[in-house]
């Protein structure tokens, strides 16, 4: 049944032009009588088969259109195809048989003067027949008319149930489950992944990773050396966040969840230079936006390396600044951040597991032996290998990997500079 349904959905096109015109009292044309009786049949069929299906959605509600599609093909014909039919007016089928029998007397007549004559016959017969058809358009569209509001509640309805049987096949096909909600400001997910990334680090034989997040205070910081996944982190939550806002399925194991009325997320090189904005002037232009939510609403805020276009000791400073504000408001906020020293009261504090397990050493004896047999090698590709995306809780004092010279080295920068930055690191 459903295969039926959505097979009809193919069939549905964009007639809001022609409602329109219904709407005003127009006289539609043959091509707008036809759009009608084209949907018409098309959501029949759908209200076949979704009474079939035995459920029951309080929000869609299917009018019969029976009367219309007898309107529109009063000789029975069962065709999704539309014309002036002659049982519409007897003297239509008149005129078309006057326009018939002097058609075939014109083709038969070889005099050239009886052909002007009768070429000119015909002509006042064709005006005939057109103001014959307008005075049937005419009383079809006064017709419609009276069942515009069952069109309308038809069209809502087959929209609101294709989204409902997408969201179905989404989930199905991702395993996605269906959040619990909460009144309380949490945000809770255990193994959360998205759908996308999957499919793409699957595509190059890589192994994806999920992320659990328990989101109960205020301000939660994620915090980890660079390459660390803090961002894809930060997406991943954010987009599930969406999803459930909308209405979906999400794609983890596990989720609670709370209602939220705004969703926020400033990341990645937000800079625009036809306005002349720097990323970190871009980045204050859209938290002045967010402030100004926060006032008035409760939802999900969520920073990614915020203040990264400017010096470390101000960022630091104003990164502190920010959690401070935000924790007067209800707002929940995820915030990314590769400093050290935030240390907020009454907050929650991750640390993606990166590379901390890793022997370094014994991974670059690995990539100089391949480099130095000749192989064509990736050193990123291993590395990402290597990397933990996961997150896991930890004190406030934390201090955050300093994986950076490390990752210099396994990437093949020249040794001089890593020798001078491991001088001045002591």
């Amino acid at each position: 049944m459903y295969d039926n349904i959505q097979y009809e959905f193919c069939k549905i096109k964009n007639i809001k032009n022609t409602i329109n015109r219904l709407e005003n009292k127009n006289i539609l044309d043959e091509i707008e009588l036809f759009e009608i009786k084209n949907f018409a049949v098309s959501s029949n069929k759908i209200i076949e088969n979704y009474s079939k299906l035995n459920i029951k959605v309080d929000y869609i509600k299917y009018k019969s259109v029976d009367a219309i599609v007898k309107l529109l093909d009063p000789d029975d014909l069962k065709l999704t195809t539309f014309q002036i039919y002659g049982a519409y007016s007897k003297r239509l089928l008149r005129i078309r048989q006057n326009k018939i029998n002097i058609e075939k007397t014109i083709f038969s007549e070889a005099d050239i003067e009886k052909i002007e004559m009768l070429k000119k016959e015909r002509l006042e017969i064709v005006v005939q027949e057109e103001q014959e058809e307008l005075k049937i358009r005419k009383a079809l569209s006064e017709k419609l008319y009276n069942y515009l509001n069952d069109i309308n509640e038809n069209i809502k309805s087959i929209g609101k149930l294709d989204l409902l049987i997408a969201k179905a096949n989404l989930a199905i096909k991702y395993n996605a489950i269906k959040p619990s909600i909460n009144n309380e400001n949490k945000i809770y997910f255990k193994d959360l992944l998205d759908p996308n990334l999957e499919r793409l680090l699957s595509s190059q034989g890589k192994k994806y990773i999920p992320i659990s997040i328990e989101i109960d205070k205020k301000i939660t910081i994620i915090s980890g050396a660079n390459m660390g996944g803090k961002s894809v982190s930060i997406k991943t939550i954010a987009l599930n966040l969406y999803l459930f806002q909308c209405g979906f399925y999400v794609f983890a194991k596990e989720a609670n969840l709370c209602i939220l009325d705004f969703i926020y997320v400033v990341s990645d090189d937000m800079q625009d230079i036809n306005k002349g904005l720097s990323t970190f002037g871009a980045e204050i232009i859209k938290l002045k936006e967010i402030t100004k939510f926060m006032k008035i609403r409760d939802g999900f805020v969520a920073l990614d390396e915020f203040a990264r276009g400017t010096n470390p000791i101000e960022g630091r400073v104003l990164l502190k600044a920010t959690c401070e504000y935000f924790k007067k408001y209800n707002s929940v906020s995820l915030i990314s951040t590769h400093l050290d020293d935030i240390n907020i009261d009454d907050a929650t504090y991750y640390q993606v597991r990166g590379l901390k397990n890793v022997d370094f050493e014994g991974l670059k004896r690995q990539i100089d032996l391949k480099i130095g047999n000749g192989k064509n090698f990736n050193s990123i590709k291993l590395l990402q290998e290597y990397m933990d995306y996961r997150l896991e809780k930890v004190d406030k004092e934390a201090k955050v990997p300093k994986d950076a010279i490390n990752i210099c080295k396994l990437l093949g920068l020249d040794n001089e500079i890593i020798n001078i930055a491991d001088k001045l690191s002591k």
